[in-house]
Order: C-alpha cells, then sequence, then structure tokens
C-alpha cells in the first residue's frame, strides 16, 4: 500500500514539473508567432502608451503608425504583440524569449481593452483570467 501511495504521489510531481516546463518551453520566435500570425486583421486602433491594470500595473505598449507589430515592457515581462482590428494579441516573455503569458484582448467604448489571459499559449480551450487596460493620461 504504501508503495503504491509513494509511486503515486511521484507521478503526480512529474506530470506537474511537466506541465509546467511545457508552458515555459514555448517561444515568442517560434509558437508565439504563429499563434500572433492567427491575429491578422488590418489595425483599427493604436495602442501607443502606458496602459494599467490592478494586477499587472504599467505596461508600456509601443506601436509605430501604420503598423500592426507591438514591442513593450512591464511587470518584468517583455511584451510583443500585434493589432487585428479592434483586438489586441500580446505575449508576455522573459529575457531568453520564453512565453509566460498570452492575452487576447478587445478595445471596449471608452477605450480601454478587456479581455483575458492564461498561463503559456492562450488557445481557444483555454480558461482565461480577466485583463482590463486603462490607459493612463
Amino acid at each position: 500500500m504504501r508503495r503504491i501511495l509513494m509511486g503515486s504521489l511521484l507521478a503526480i510531481i512529474f506530470s506537474t514539473i511537466l506541465c509546467t516546463s511545457a508552458a515555459f518551453a514555448q517561444k515568442v520566435d517560434t509558437e508565439g508567432k504563429a499563434w500572433l500570425g492567427t491575429c491578422s486583421d488590418a489595425a483599427a486602433l493604436n495602442v501607443t502608451g502606458i496602459w494599467k491594470d490592478p494586477k499587472w500595473g504599467a505596461l508600456t505598449l509601443s506601436q509605430h503608425q501604420d503598423s500592426r507589430q507591438i514591442l513593450g515592457a512591464g511587470d518584468g515581462w517583455n511584451i510583443f504583440g500585434v493589432v487585428s482590428g479592434n483586438t489586441v494579441c500580446l505575449l508576455f516573455s522573459d529575457n531568453k524569449g520564453r512565453i509566460a503569458f498570452s492575452a487576447k484582448l478587445t478595445a471596449d467604448p471608452s477605450g480601454a481593452l478587456d479581455g483575458g489571459y492564461v498561463k503559456g499559449m492562450l488557445s481557444d480551450k483555454s480558461k482565461t483570467n480577466p485583463m482590463h487596460l486603462v490607459k493612463m493620461k
């Protein structure tokens, strides 16, 4: 009985390590570029500025005029993304280019960006956590 419990515990620990390392194994240059490629409409807004979310603090985003590409930083992360219509797709990575979080946000009538984020790569099956970015004046 003791061996079965120990084996079960080790299996749980091992699977947790595998799931966690898989989330951080995704890279901006590979899986990230492919995901950002799915956000492909022409940009309908410019998100350059400092945005604030209670959980994330201040995020600085930069988007060149007539470009869809976004670069930024905040909360210790490098941010890469694109604007697709009124939607913003963002990747939050560490200094080695490993994706920690991804987010998909849509501009609301007030100008805020509302949507959700997940640890790792966002997919259609992801259960997101809320994110609400408000542009600081």
